[in-house]
């Protein structure tokens, strides 16, 4: 009898035993998990910023790369169009030459229309590279006031934002390149002419510096004047989508244009 009761005192004092045991771990354990908890969001907050820091950086020095080789695109293509201009000059006085010279009798028509078509085809080569020109600076002028869109954002729909230099509006209408037609023909009835595009979709100026405009046009109006501002007012008024920038270069080269459809963005 005392046997037993000695055995069962020992099981217990085992029992309260293995029962501390596994309580102080548990405890200590827990208590390390708190302390984990309490340090988790300083840390993650830290991880944050550095990976802020990281991706500014990176953007900063695409945005710099970027800018460094539009420069050296927009030098060869200043370049190209002063020696295609010399072109232009010399064929156009050479057809002057060859009307004088076919009204005395002296060549064939033939040959003065040889003259003309070569004209022709050089003053659509200096057009070219004048638009080549125009998209490049509105795609840098972009460039420039991305962090000024950014600080911008749109609150909702049909509501234009105007913020420096710049005017947004996000429509409801879904944009698509067929609706082209529509705006074009509310240019003309309301300014009798077409309205100026100096970049439809996809262009070369984009595919060479990386940015997708399958879905855009650019057109060379400045936001602030009555073309301008009629312009927008009719995007707003359907619905459409559009990015009105007054300028971002200095000198002559200013990138005011507005662009009508998504903004553009880097080509992966």
């Amino acid at each position: 009898m005392i046997f037993e009761q000695v055995g069962k005192r020992m099981l217990r004092f085992f029992a309260i035993i293995l029962v501390i045991c596994v309580l102080v771990p548990a405890e200590g354990l827990a208590q390390r998990r708190k302390t984990s908890q309490r340090k988790a969001p300083a840390i993650q907050t830290r991880e944050a910023e550095q990976d802020l820091k990281v991706l500014y950086t990176a953007a900063s020095q695409s945005r710099a790369r970027l800018l460094e080789a539009s420069e050296t695109y927009r030098e060869s293509l200043v370049k190209l169009l002063a020696l295609q201009k010399q072109d232009a000059q010399r064929i156009e006085t050479t057809v002057e030459k060859n009307r004088k010279l076919l009204d005395m009798g002296l060549i064939a028509r033939r040959q003065l229309e040889e003259s003309e078509l070569e004209f022709t085809t050089v003053r659509e080569k200096v057009n070219d590279v004048e638009k080549q020109l125009q998209s490049l600076e509105n795609l840098v002028a972009e460039v420039h006031l991305a962090e000024e869109l950014a600080k911008a954002p749109v609150s909702s729909q049909f509501a234009v934002q105007s913020a420096g230099r710049v005017v947004r509006y996000v429509g409801a209408s879904r944009w698509a390149m067929n609706d082209f037609t529509k705006v074009d023909a509310f240019f003309r009835l309301r300014f009798s002419k077409p309205l100026p595009i100096s970049a439809y979709g996809q262009t070369e100026t984009h595919n060479r510096m990386g940015f997708d405009h399958r879905v855009a046009i650019d057109v060379a109006i400045h936001p602030d004047s009555l073309e301008g501002r009629e312009l927008m007012n009719y995007l707003a008024a359907e619905g459409i989508s559009f990015i009105a920038i007054r300028g971002a270069i200095s000198g002559s080269a200013t990138g005011a244009h507005i662009h009508i459809g998504p903004s553009s963005k880097r080509i992966n």
